[in-house]
């Protein structure tokens, strides 16, 4: 069946009708004009210093925020310039950071479903089938819970390129109610045979890992966070697809983290430091395939392990990192995340805080663990 929808897509695309699109025509005109400066702006920076966003030419003097839905709205602008096989499909998100732009740059490769993300993803398997590279995008309720038959079904058990794109992840859009928040999204994504997770910390690991998705060639799930983060990475940083990294070194305890959670815990580190505890730190940027000899040269090294994530913490990135333990070096490991029940809503900071999740009841929780008192 998705052969044949496959070939007829690529019959159609050249046409520019292959679906109807959502938007009035003046609706995209207001919305670009509302954009133009800061589109105008991007796309000077793509064209004049494309590796700025890889992490390069930029001292690790200057601090830098970025706002990871942006980043990874000019990787894939750049990557369509690269490829024209890249195509990008949006749930009723065309005009969202992360969709504008490209449709502006590419029309013709740019396909707005509305609120059917279960058809998106069956004609996202359905390009993938044609030779072509999509890339899926909605909240990541609706992407991920909404189609997850589709996902296993169509993408996972044919093991096609297609790019899954969890937008506002965690806690990100948590001021807008229940059916906003996911923290679950690794738990069944990590279930799938053939996936690829990854959640990165900064913009060059969200610019790289767009880049680095494409060419894998297998289903891929990038969650993407809502608040703007520092930069962690300058010069010379290259991100690989199941390698995490250290990213301070210690010796009294293993602190393992990901996405938003990192620079959460770098500051808990800073604070127990002033303390005489010493944490190693380290960024797992792919939750799945997770770095097996990174988290077991560490452990071995500290004895103890700590892991924090925005996501709860059953199946999670603390399981991950709890079932590679298990079964080689079984240390002490302590999760910090959200437990088995359904979490509170509110204003972003005012949620992390109340679920211990700021940098210094990090510290206080992992300071606890240190001196036995967990």
């Amino acid at each position: 069946m998705y052969s044949t929808i496959g070939k007829n897509l690529e019959v159609n695309i050249n046409s520019k009708h292959v679906f109807k699109k959502f938007l009035r025509k003046s609706e995209r005109k207001e919305s670009i004009n509302m954009d133009k400066e800061s589109n105008v702006e991007s796309n000077k920076g793509l064209n004049k210093k494309s590796n700025k966003n890889k992490g390069q030419e930029i001292s690790a003097n200057e601090e830098i925020i970025e706002d990871p839905r942006k980043i990874f709205s000019e990787a894939l602008i750049e990557l369509g310039i690269k490829n024209p096989d890249i195509l990008y499909i949006s749930c009723d998100s065309s005009l969202g950071a992360s969709g504008a732009e490209f449709n502006m740059r590419f029309p013709e490769r740019h396909f707005e479903f509305g609120i059917q993300e279960q058809n998106a993803m069956g004609e996202a398997a359905g390009f993938a089938l044609s030779g072509k590279i999509p890339f899926i995008a909605a909240y990541v309720p609706f992407i991920t819970f909404r189609c997850f038959e589709q996902i296993r079904d169509d993408v996972c058990k044919t093991n096609l390129n297609v790019n899954i794109m969890g937008n506002n992840c965690g806690f990100s859009t948590s001021a807008l109610g229940p059916t906003h928040v996911i923290l679950e999204d690794v738990s069944i994504m990590r279930s799938l045979p053939n996936m690829t997770i990854i959640s990165p910390c900064d913009g060059p690991e969200y610019y790289q890992a767009v880049f680095a998705a494409a060419e894998l060639d297998k289903p891929v799930y990038i969650r993407i966070h809502r608040q703007k983060i520092k930069r962690l990475h300058y010069e010379g940083y290259i991100f690989k697809i199941g390698k995490g990294e250290i990213l301070k070194k210690g010796s009294d305890i293993t602190v393992i983290a990901c996405s938003t959670m990192v620079h959460k815990v770098l500051e808990a580190a800073a604070l127990l430091a002033q303390k005489g505890m010493d944490c190693e730190v380290v960024n797992i940027s792919t939750i799945k395939p997770i770095d097996k000899d990174l988290i077991l040269s560490s452990s071995s090294k500290t004895k103890k392990v700590v892991t924090v994530e925005e996501h709860s913490i059953v199946n999670g990135l603390g399981s991950a990192v709890a079932d590679v333990l298990s079964k080689e070096n079984p240390v002490k490991i302590h999760m910090i995340g959200i437990d088995d029940f359904f979490a509170v809503v509110g204003q972003y900071n005012e949620v992390l805080d109340y679920y211990g999740l700021t940098g210094l009841k990090i510290a206080q929780r992992i300071e606890n663990f240190i001196t036995d008192k967990v």
